[in-house]
């Protein structure tokens, strides 16, 4: 066996194992087995085990419609009272009689497997049908209601009305639960309700458009033309324009006068007069009369068409007409809208419907007879109300049967399924192999062909280049010199105008190079004898290559005269190879001979196969026509085989009724004397049968008797042992009466006998307390400790502390000195860090705009003047930006300075910045609305400054609480509004900006240290030899030099190759692959910190990556969690860690800066982390970190659980211990330091989106923002109270409204207070004995020293709840009234079932034992914010130092330009006599207007052939040169400028313009100014390079 057959055989062994893996996949595809049909169209059986194709036909039988009811085949069955109704089908019908008859027996044979109902669960089971419409029915499965499957045929006509449909209530429209064959047929599959039934509510709307729709025929029957739609008709008829037009139709030959335009409204009522006229005319009763009011002005439009229909009627009954008006109710059908709107016009209209129904018998009118119809007629009817639901049938069906015949074909096709997969593997397989040969051939062929058509071509193109230059040789040569000649002449003209300028200067020159190009010429030759051996060697070399370049140009030119003779070998030697590879193939393809044979047969079967298909398909196509005319046949027969036994019966019914009663009779008679002997011949059996009955039945009630006497054993039983029991009281109680008597006996002999043990005992105890002393002291002393503990362990892990506990360790609750004053320094540090950050801010503004007026200076070489005043508005220190003073009083802003008016106002700011820091709605909505505006960055980092101000940099708890509430609501409303994730991904969205100011906080940077610290400093900056660079070229680069450093010499290898065969380099290589090494291994560290420091990562970092992923998870489903997680890790890595890992010095990780090399090495380890963050492989961008793939995916996999453990936190409610009421209710109010400015900035910045931020007009913050007014009107009335910042103290606005719970809490708040001092005066087992119980004159004085100790107004001291100033003065009450209160306050408390005296108000225990137990963690905390705030100063001190520093650096530099340009001086300039210029300035020493820096005059035209001028509106160019354009300076970067036509000056052509606006202007990238309203355009570069040039010090230019 050849290679080629083994290859064969392997591919076929494959292609097997394929098509069998394809073949299990395709049965595993294929649907359960169903209940099989009668007989399949094959020739063989097919067992029903076997799963088939057409096994996934939906059997029509299981479906049911939505009320139960099965839907069958039998749905056209024949009913009893109607036999052939149903049978009778259209003339599209395929279903016959016998067909159904079979259909129905065979449904009731299989009940069992096919009348099962199918519900809304089964059909959801349907979505993977191959069937569109199962498809279909499974949505609708899906959805909630259940109307869409509960199909009702349409409702039948009312009694005696014909076409009018009978309305139902909805609930009787159903049908029954029951199955088809149940129902009366009232119910069909799958048709639409009736429309009626969804607009039962405007019952009366509708059938008023009826009657309207009715008036509409009749009078465009009577005018003869169309009128306005029925909705608009009542409009229409407004002008009476119609109704004149109807009296004008019956009297045609009577003229009359009809105002039909529409300004003649005030003659329309003349329209309705006619109508009123031809009412009195016919005599119509003034019952069915309207008033002119009732249509002119809408009063009652109804009495308007109830007269119309009268009128109808009227003529109809005096023959003026000869038709009726007609009847549309229940034949028209409207929008819901349409009868909504009706609806409410009737319902505000208030008027009563008049009643259309009768008028006809009002004048007279029969009714017309009610048609009889005919059978054939009703047939006709049934099938077109139910043709709908025939098509549907028939058409379900043909897709059966279609699929059924599919399901066949496939299933022949499956059963060849490995031949048919062999045969086409090895067709592809040869084929493909031939068509790769000759692709093959063919592209070589033509390779080569394009080649020598290319080489001749451009062989061809460069002869007729060089024969068109060469023609044109004598011209280029002419040019040439002319424009050699031309700029010699020049330069020679330019060079003797210098020399005759330094003439002397350059014969001086002209020496000195002379001798310098002598002494060079002698050390060159000196040089050149020093080293001839070399330049003989060279020029040797040089000869040798122009004989050799000499020689190639020879053989060239030969090779291009035998250009031709070549090609033509090269032809021949092609064709002789082509003709040979011809005969191989040839040959090739005569060798396979056979397999050729056989493909042609398989291909001539293949098309006539195809053929066959053909022909069947176009049959098909034929096959509705076929069916239509065996149907019509087939009813046909049917009918008249009907007809003639109906026919035949009838006319001899009375005698086959006769004959019917007859045998009737007779058979009865013969059946009761039957039945009669019968009993006579069996009297004995009856009477014992009779006997045994009755025994039985008396065996069964004693049966009974028994079973009811054992089912009550229980009671039974309990009855006796009740009787015996009290038969023993009545004893024991006789006992006990003989005991009373004795009583004093008795009493007085067991107290003797007690008192002698007890006194026994006592002194037994005394005399072994008095042997043991010592130890009972140390046994008390330990048990007191245990007491203590377990007390102890009770409060802080037992549920139910008792009172005695809770007395015990209530001093805990008091705060002492520390924690008065750590709560002073605290409030003391947070408002200096508040001041220090906006002193930063704005030193940071300061020197940037400083940086850039700087950068103006070079650039235009401008004054000093502008940097010199920015300067002095600074100061000089940062220190100097904000006072640092401490606020005098505890009320930053005095209200007794205030007015009434500016104390509201501060209210409602306080107000202001409550609602928005508690309601992150509202911000979020702002920072969506920045986004959108593309606000510019300046403005975005402003608001970003103004929001973290509002949150007080999240100094605090609750700040920050807040803070990260509004971050994640803001991402919330981003994601909401994305309609994809990739535009959420591409999205520039403000809260980004927010989160990277959130993260700047030490408590970030002490985790950016610990984490990133150990890998920046051991393995980048404490590791000189350390490098990363993972381009191959450049790792050659640095080879090549480090060995010419360690040689001396210069290397051997080449360094312009390119990076393939630098990568190949073996030194390259191991560098290349330690380096990656290094990456991995760094990586790796990175990891493992992060996984082992993930619990130190702040909690808002966290918290604010699980709400963006639970955001993007509900908002986009449908994508995979583990993608949106790598979304989330992404951008964490991107807006977190990535920027401490390139820039650690920012960021404090390391304390000192970093060189090009550390900053490099560590971009390469963020590249590869970012990849790996971004969950990607390296790609063709990165082609040479692709060997980190393997590494990369794994790291991938270890990432993707990190980020899920990162996103695995607890909510922010109880991480902070804050709820949104926690204000309402805190023992503190919550305050905001900030400065008046950002008050005023903040107003103005919610008041101008009001409109977006809250859509709701009775929106809080609208009401808030209503009491404030305008920002500038407040901030002019509000700005004396403080020049710095203040302290406001926020309120809630409307708490009853937002918390319900609040009162009741602070009540309970209360209540704990008074049950603290309660139970430290007075003692017991509960809290109920204890109130309960009476006071003493030792309580009294127990409490007079409780107050005076820690309530008295002088004491340092501060008691449990003392922070609380809302609550009542317990100092000034008495023990009995503080009892009393508490009374009240715990009963109010039960009524708000907040306590319950079941367990004796244990809950407010529990409550304080609560308190006392977070009391400790509350100090850790507040100690935690301390530390916060004391590193936050100590971070901004550094800061504000830097910022010192880089100010001393520009300002040195100021003073170094102004030193400098006041030693400079310009010469002074010549002014040439009798020129424009010369004239202006003598006019203005003339006149004594003298600017005092300067004047210029220039004519239009002069500046704009400078490019100064663009556009002067309303002068053209032909113009420009008699206007004249002045511009001075009499002020310090203060501009006049001036048109004037000659002496007179232009009305309105005047400006002023300073030097900053040109500065903006021009940094801002604006190219052109307008002035005079926009007259005068000019170009912002060169305007300003005018100013510059005239009117400051360098004009030696």
């Amino acid at each position: 066996m050849g290679p080629s057959t083994a290859s064969e055989g392997t591919s076929h062994r494959n292609e097997r194992t394929i098509s069998g893996g394809y073949k299990s996949a395709r049965q595993s595809l294929r649907p359960l087995p169903q209940a099989p049909s009668e007989t399949p169209p094959s020739a063989h059986s097919i067992p029903y085990s076997a799963q088939y194709r057409h096994q996934s036909v939906d059997d029509i039988s299981k479906y049911n419609n939505g009320d139960g009811t099965t839907l069958s085949t039998s749905l056209i069955a024949p009913q009893p009272s109607r036999p052939h109704s149903s049978a009778l089908s259209r003339a599209d019908s395929i279903t016959p009689m016998s067909s159904i008859s079979r259909q129905s027996e065979r449904h009731h044979e299989h009940s069992n497997s096919h009348a099962s109902m199918l519900s809304s669960p089964d059909l959801t089971k349907l979505k993977n049908s191959s069937t569109s419409h199962l498809r279909t029915l499974s949505k609708f499965a899906q959805s909630d209601t259940s109307e869409d499957f509960s199909i009702s045929s349409p409702a039948p006509s009312v009694v005696g009305l014909k076409g009018r449909r009978q309305l139902k209530r909805t609930d009787s429209t159903r049908g029954s639960k029951g199955t088809l064959g149940q129902s009366t047929g009232r119910e069909y599959g799958w048709a639409e309700r009736n429309w009626m039934d969804k607009q039962r509510q405007f019952l009366q709307a509708y059938e008023y458009l009826c009657h309207i729709g009715e008036a509409k025929e009749w009078i465009e029957d009577i005018i003869r033309k169309p009128i306005p739609p029925i909705v608009q008709l009542e409009e229409a008829l407004r002008d009476g324009v119609t109704l004149a037009e109807v009296v004008q139709a019956l009297y045609p030959n009577q003229p009359m006068r009809i105002f039909r335009h529409a300004r003649l409204q005030f003659r329309h009522s003349d329209n309705i007069a006619v109508f009123f006229r031809f009412l009195a005319d016919v005599e119509l009763p003034e019952l069915f009369r309207f008033e002119l009011i009732d249509l002119y002005e809408k009063k009652n439009i109804p009495k308007v068409i109830y007269c119309i229909h009268a009128l109808s009627w009227l003529l109809y009954r005096k023959g003026l007409v000869d038709f009726r008006i007609g009847n549309l109710v229940g034949q028209l059908e409207f929008e819901h809208h349409e009868l909504e709107e009706m609806q409410k016009g009737l319902d505000r209209a208030g008027i009563s419907m008049p009643s259309f129904s009768g008028m006809g018998a009002s004048f007279g009118a029969e009714p017309e007879p009610e048609p009889i119809e005919l059978e054939e007629d009703r047939i006709e009817r049934e099938l077109r109300q139910h043709e709908d639901v025939v098509c549907d049938l028939q058409a379900q069906v043909r897709g059966a049967l279609v699929r059924m015949r599919l399901g066949w074909q496939m299933q022949a096709l499956w059963d060849s399924e490995e031949m048919l997969v062999d045969l086409q593997s090895r067709i592809r397989g040869d084929w493909a192999r031939q068509i790769a040969h000759y692709r093959l051939s063919m592209n070589h062929f033509a390779v080569n062909l394009q080649s020598a058509v290319r080489g001749h071509l451009l062989r061809r193109r460069q002869r007729g280049k060089e024969a068109w230059w060469k023609s044109r040789e004598n011209e280029v040569i002419v040019l040439q010199s002319l424009m050699r000649a031309k700029v010699s002449r020049g330069e020679v003209q330019i060079l003797k105008l210098r020399t005759r300028r330094e003439e002397s200067g350059i014969r001086h020159l002209q020496a000195a190079i002379r001798g310098a190009f002598h002494r060079k010429h002698v050390y060159e030759q000196y040089e050149e004898t020093k080293n001839a051996e070399a330049g003989v060697k060279e020029l040797q070399a040089a000869l040798r290559g122009m004989i050799l370049r000499r020689k190639l140009l020879d053989e060239k030119y030969l090779l291009r005269q035998s250009e031709g003779k070549i090609t033509n070998l090269q032809a021949a030697a092609r064709g002789i190879l082509t003709r040979r590879n011809v005969t191989r193939r040839t040959d090739a393809l005569e060798n396979m001979n056979g397999l050729w044979q056989a493909l042609q047969a398989i291909s001539r079967g293949v098309l006539l196969r195809r053929a066959l298909s053909t022909t069947k398909s176009r049959l098909s196509t034929h096959q509705k026509e076929y069916v239509v005319i065996q149907a019509a046949a087939r009813g046909r027969s049917v009918r008249d085989m009907v007809h003639n036994i109906k026919s035949s019966l009838a006319r001899v019914e009375g005698q086959v009724l006769a004959f019917q009663s007859q045998s009737r009779g007779y058979i009865l008679r013969r059946r009761h004397i039957a039945t009669l002997q019968a009993l006579q011949s069996s009297v004995s059996q009856v009477i014992t049968l009779q006997a045994c009955a009755r025994s039985c039945l008396l065996r069964h009630r004693q049966y009974q008797l028994h079973g009811e006497l054992f089912s009550n054993e229980s009671e039974a039983i309990h009855l006796q042992a009740l009787s015996r029991a009290m038969l023993i009281r009545t004893d024991i109680g006789a006992l006990l009466a003989a005991l009373d008597d004795e009583e004093p006996v008795v009493v007085a002999l067991q107290a003797a006998a007690r008192g002698q043990l007890v006194r026994e005992k006592f002194s037994e105890k005394k005399r072994f307390y008095k042997a043991n002393m010592e130890k009972v002291v140390k046994v008390q002393s330990f048990i007191r400790g245990k007491l203590q503990g377990e007390a102890y362990k009770s409060l802080t892990s037992g549920k139910n502390p008792p009172v005695g506990t809770v007395k015990g360790f209530v001093h805990l609750l008091n705060d002492s000195d520390f924690d008065f004053d750590e709560e002073i320094e605290f409030e003391r540090l947070r408002k200096t860090v508040v001041q220090h950050v906006r002193q930063n801010e704005m030193a940071d503004q300061y020197i940037t705009q400083l940086d850039i007026k700087i950068a103006l200076l070079v650039k235009n070489k401008i004054t000093l003047d502008e940097v010199v005043k920015h300067q002095k508005h600074f100061g000089g220190s940062v220190g100097n930006l904000l006072t640092n003073t401490e606020i005098s009083s505890k009320d930053p802003f005095d209200l007794k300075a205030l007015n009434k008016n500016s104390r509201r106002k501060l209210e409602h700011y306080q107000e202001l910045f409550f609602v928005l820091q508690t309601q992150p709605q509202y911000l979020a909505r702002l920072s969506r609305k920045v986004r959108e505006k593309a606000t510019a960055e300046k403005e975005c980092d402003r608001i970003k400054h103004l929001l973290m101000g509002l949150f007080g940099y999240a100094q605090k708890r609750r700040e920050e609480y807040y803070l990260i509430k509004l971050i994640t609501r803001s991402i919330k409303e981003e994601i909401d509004n994305c309609s994809s994730i990739q535009d959420y991904l591409r999205g520039n969205f403000f809260w980004a900006k927010l989160f990277s100011a959130y993260v700047k906080s030490p408590r970030d940077r002490k985790y950016m240290r610990d984490i990133l610290a150990p890998i920046v400093k051991d393995n980048v900056i404490d590791n000189p030899g350390l490098d990363l660079e993972s381009d191959p070229m450049q790792i050659y680069l640095s080879v090549i030099e480090d060995e010419q450093l360690r040689t001396g010499q210069r290397s051997h290898r080449r360094p312009d190759i390119p990076r393939e065969e630098a990568i190949r380099d073996e030194e390259t290589k191991r560098t290349f692959i330690a380096h990656l090494q290094d990456l991995r291994d760094i990586a790796d560290q990175f990891f493992a910190a992060l996984e082992d420091h993930l619990h130190k990562m702040p909690y808002g970092v966290r918290y604010i990556a699980q709400q963006m992923f639970q955001a993007l998870t509900s908002r986009f489903q449908h994508d995979e969690q583990g993608h949106i997680l790598q979304i989330i890790g992404h951008w964490l890595w991107k807006s977190y860690l990535q920027p401490a890992l390139t820039e650690p010095e920012k960021f404090g990780v390391i304390d000192r800066g970093l060189s090009q090399d550390h900053k490099r090495n560590l971009n390469e380890i963020a590249k590869v982390i970012g990849q790996i963050a971004a969950g990607r492989l390296f790609g063709h961008e990165n082609v040479f970190l692709q060997p980190l793939n393997s590494y990369v995916g794994e790291s991938i996999a270890r990432l993707a659980e990190i980020w899920g453990n990162l996103i695995a936190v607890p909510d922010a409610e109880m991480q902070f211990d804050i709820d949104e009421f926690n204000d309402l209710y805190a023992r503190t109010k919550p305050t905001l330091y900030i400065k008046m400015a950002d008050i005023f900035s903040i107003h103005h910045l919610v008041a101008a989106d009001t409109a977006y931020i809250c859509p709701s007009q009775d929106d809080m913050l609208r009401e808030v923002i209503r009491e404030l007014g305008s920002a500038k009107s407040n901030e002019s009335e509000l700005m004396n109270v403080s020049t710095s910042e203040i302290c406001l103290t926020l309120n809630p606005k409307l708490h009853d409204i937002e918390d319900p719970d609040a009162e009741v809490k602070a009540l309970f708040m209360e209540t704990k207070r008074c049950i603290l001092y309660i139970i430290r005066v007075q003692s017991g087992s509960n809290l109920m004995e204890i109130m309960v119980k009476p006071i003493t004159m030792d309580d009294e004085s127990r409490w007079d020293a409780l107050v005076h100790d820690e309530l008295s107004a002088g004491s340092r001291k501060r008691g449990a709840y003392s922070e609380i100033t809302h609550l009542l003065d317990i100092a000034s009450m008495t023990y009995a009234e503080l009892k009393r209160t508490a009374l009240e306050n715990i009963l109010r408390l039960e009524q708000a079932a907040r306590l319950t005296r079941h367990n004796h108000y244990q809950d407010l225990l529990n409550a304080i034992a609560v308190d006392i137990r977070t009391k400790h963690r509350r100090r850790i905390q507040r100690q935690r914010e301390l530390e916060g705030v004391r590193l936050t100063l100590a971070r901004l001190t550094d800061q504000a130092v830097y910022l010192d520093q880089q100010l001393k650096t520009y300002n040195d530099y100021i003073e170094q330009a102004m030193v400098t340009l006041q030693n400079k001086k310009g010469k002074k300039r010549f002014l040439m006599p009798f020129t424009k210029q010369w004239d202006h300035e003598r006019e203005l020493v003339r006149s004594g207007r003298v600017p005092k820096f300067g004047s210029f005059k220039y004519s239009a035209q002069e500046l704009a052939n400078r490019g100064v001028l663009v556009s002067w509106q309303g002068y053209n160019e032909r113009q420009w040169h008699q206007i004249d354009l002045t511009i001075s300076s009499n002020e310090v970067g203060v501009f006049a400028i001036e048109g004037s036509n000659g002496p007179i000056a232009m009305p309105g052509a005047s400006a002023q313009v300073p030097l900053d606006d040109l500065l903006q202007a021009q940094f801002n990238g604006t190219q052109f100014l307008e002035f005079f309203g926009g007259v005068l355009r000019v170009s912002v570069n060169l305007f300003l390079h005018l100013i510059m040039r005239k009117f400051y010090k360098d004009r030696d230019s």
